[in-house]
């Protein structure tokens, strides 16, 4: 159990009502001007997401294997955040654009070892 003097630093610092920290019950802010704001969700650059798709959509051509529109969905959302999980700085168009060869070597890595596993479904058609 916290001592009585660290519970009082939490109420004062955090805004943390005690009752919740003890039990877990109520509301975790008895302020609620100390409750952490929301992080702000990235928006996505059409831009770059759009280049993601025609990137997805040459390589699978190129490699001759055909996707229905919702996995060719699910694979665009996929690599577009691969490739903002890659970048130092995921807001920094100019540095994502430069990732695009990265993510084609990885797509076509990726292609290349589904085809070699039978039942995979991702083979020349």
């Amino acid at each position: 159990m916290p001592a009585a003097n660290v519970l009082a630093e939490y109420r004062i610092k955090f805004g943390v009502d005690i009752n919740w920290l003890l039990t877990g019950e109520g509301e975790m802010f008895a302020d609620p001007s100390k409750r952490p704001a929301a992080a702000p969700v990235p928006a996505i650059d059409a831009d770059l997401f759009r280049a993601v798709g025609r990137l997805i959509l040459k390589v699978y051509k190129d490699e001759g294997v055909k996707l229905p529109p919702e996995a060719l969905l699910d694979e665009q959302s996929g690599a577009y955040n691969a490739l903002i999980a890659r970048a130092e700085d995921p807001r920094d168009i100019t540095e994502l654009t430069a990732l695009l060869p990265w993510l084609e070597a990885r797509l076509r890595k990726s292609l290349a070892a589904a085809a070699a596993e039978p039942g995979s479904g991702k083979h020349a058609g």
